[in-house]
């Protein structure tokens, strides 16, 4: 299996309304749960997803629930000084990404993860860091 780092993103489009990454977004959270595919995030998604998820759910404990789902499925990386170091490096020389963005890159490069799964164009361009499209069903095959 290939290391890989998941975006936010991912489990907002799975667990959100109709949208053309819900799928294939849910189709990789199969694979996850079947074994199939590693599992990898920092542990700032769970922060982000709950934050976003709440605005759209508006129901606290479904997504208190939801969270400590993901979190249970994710080998978490905590974020330690060195990534926040490397992150406001990525955050200052690419003006595309947000500071969140930016601790997910900083965290997979200090690891030796080579890519990370998310729809977010703004990953595009960092050296050292392949963005794989949920959508893109080829590019997702080469994370078994």
């Amino acid at each position: 299996m290939r290391r890989f780092l998941f975006d936010t993103a991912v489990f907002v489009y799975a667990l959100g309304v109709e949208h053309r990454y819900r799928e294939p977004c849910r189709a990789i959270l199969r694979e996850v749960q079947g074994g199939r595919v590693a599992a990898e995030a920092s542990i700032e998604l769970i922060h982000e997803f709950a934050y976003v998820h709440l605005r759209r759910a508006k129901d606290r404990a479904d997504v208190v629930s939801a969270a400590r789902t993901i979190a249970r499925i994710l080998s978490l990386h905590t974020v330690e000084p060195r990534d926040m170091e490397r992150a406001l490096d990525l955050w200052s020389e690419h003006k595309q990404l947000d500071v969140r963005d930016s601790i997910f890159a900083a965290q997979a490069l200090n690891r030796g993860i080579e890519a990370i799964l998310s729809p977010d164009r703004d990953f595009d361009g960092i050296p050292g860091l392949q963005r794989i499209d949920p959508a893109d069903v080829e590019a997702v095959a080469t994370l078994r």
